[in-house]
């Protein structure tokens, strides 16, 4: 437990759009540190995805934009649970109770990797669009 505590990141009371960004669907910026957030993967900036019908839509940028409108709402707060070969944090970000990772994959802009299959099976089953 205390370790958990002391690998949370928060903003403070700050606005979080003031020292936050989101570089693509899962990599956000706080100032100058990159998180990497965990249990799914989501498209890059520039890709591209087909719908049901077979149209091309801007997958990447919808599961960016959906990011940052949430880190735009609020304090976001990440558990830091490690690092990878970058020396970059990989964790799971919060913004208002909210987990970024379980939203985007509830909303069909990501897919679940380790985490978030439950949510992954739902957005299936609706036709989110990923």
């Amino acid at each position: 437990m205390i370790l958990t505590l002391a690998f949370v990141l928060t903003c403070g009371r700050v606005s979080a759009g003031e020292h936050w960004s989101a570089e693509d669907g899962d990599t956000l910026w706080h100032d100058k540190k990159r998180i990497q957030l965990l249990g799914f993967d989501a498209p890059k900036l520039s890709q591209a995805c087909f719908d049901a019908a077979g149209k091309i839509w801007p997958c990447g940028k919808y599961a960016r934009d959906h990011i940052q409108h949430l880190i735009a709402s609020g304090d976001v707060s990440c558990i830091v649970e490690g690092k990878d070969g970058y020396n970059d944090d990989l964790g799971v970000c919060f913004v208002a109770g909210i987990d970024l990772g379980r939203d985007l994959v509830k909303h069909g802009l990501a897919v679940a990797d380790t985490r978030y299959l439950a949510e992954e099976q739902e957005a299936r089953i609706a036709k989110r669009n990923l």
